[in-house]
């Protein structure tokens, strides 16, 4: 699809259409540049069907022509449910594995990564545990060498819902530097990861928290990113980039749940906490 040609001004009602342009035009080039040089073949793309994963899953298919998607979770968790009735993963390019995990897997990948890593908060550990799920399914599947995820876009694009409240209370520079101690804080949780999928004898590739891509998403104003008055949406030059790439507008427009939401095992790693089944240790000791 051409930038020029692409409908910007529901999303960035007050942005100037060739002002949209050039940044996607750059945002495009640099986040090819990224997934070309971190995702090769034998690659498995964890895939929610959200905007972030959906876009890599296009990048990556223009890349390698066939990509391998394995979207994991509790039966009718919400990732289950959006994904078996994507239209993007049903389309041509694209091999999707659907993988229903139960409570009993919850609970022991939690012990076992409770042992491993090193965390500041229970959020961070539930990702640790859906990526060591992730690894463990995975490992069913046949010739997979790396794990690939979409993480970065929240952080470089005020998607947590904290940036809604920070840019309405404090204004734009206040959530602009709040993008910075988000990237800090993603960088810890990259290395606990790191940890956990090499328990399985796979690396993680993430190209959108490369310091390139990095370096030209810091650089969008955060005007650009997320509106002010109660934005739920945000992300919104990101969703523009997904429909430049012929994202389905229903994801588009979609909003995602956190990974450890979205797969259903936080209700069970909260109890097991609560109960006191598992000790988080904590990365200031």
């Amino acid at each position: 699809m051409q930038l020029g040609s692409v409908r910007y001004d529901d999303l960035l009602p007050e942005i100037d259409h060739e002002s949209a342009v050039t940044i996607l035009k750059k945002l495009e080039t640099v986040a090819r540049e990224c997934v070309a040089k971190t995702v090769h073949d034998n690659s498995l793309l964890t895939y929610s069907a959200g905007i972030d994963s959906s876009i890599l899953a296009e990048f990556m298919r223009m890349q390698l022509g066939e990509v391998s998607l394995l979207t994991l979770g509790r039966i009718k968790s919400s990732d289950v449910q959006v994904a078996s009735q994507d239209s993007l993963a049903k389309g041509s390019g694209f091999n999707l594995v659907l993988e229903n995990i139960e409570i009993r897997e919850i609970e022991e990948a939690a012990k076992a990564v409770s042992k491993i890593v090193t965390v500041s908060n229970l959020a961070h550990f539930e990702d640790c545990v859906s990526f060591w799920l992730v690894a463990s399914a995975s490992s069913k599947i046949k010739n997979v060498h790396h794990i690939v995820s979409a993480n970065g876009p929240d952080e470089l694009f005020c998607g947590y819902d904290r940036f809604r409240r920070i840019a309405d209370e404090q204004g734009y520079p206040a959530a602009e530097k709040e993008i910075l101690k988000a990237l800090d804080s993603a960088d810890k949780l990259r290395k606990q990861v790191s940890l956990v999928v090499s328990r399985f004898g796979y690396e993680t590739c993430e190209p959108f928290l490369e310091p390139e891509f990095r370096e030209c998403s810091i650089s969008i104003p955060a005007e650009y990113k997320i509106l002010k008055g109660n934005d739920v949406l945000r992300k919104r030059i990101w969703r523009c980039l997904g429909r430049v790439l012929g994202v389905p507008d229903a994801t588009v427009f979609r909003r995602k749940k956190a990974m450890q939401y979205g797969m259903g095992i936080h209700q069970v790693v909260l109890s097991m906490v609560k109960k006191e089944k598992i000790d988080i240790r904590s990365e200031t000791g």
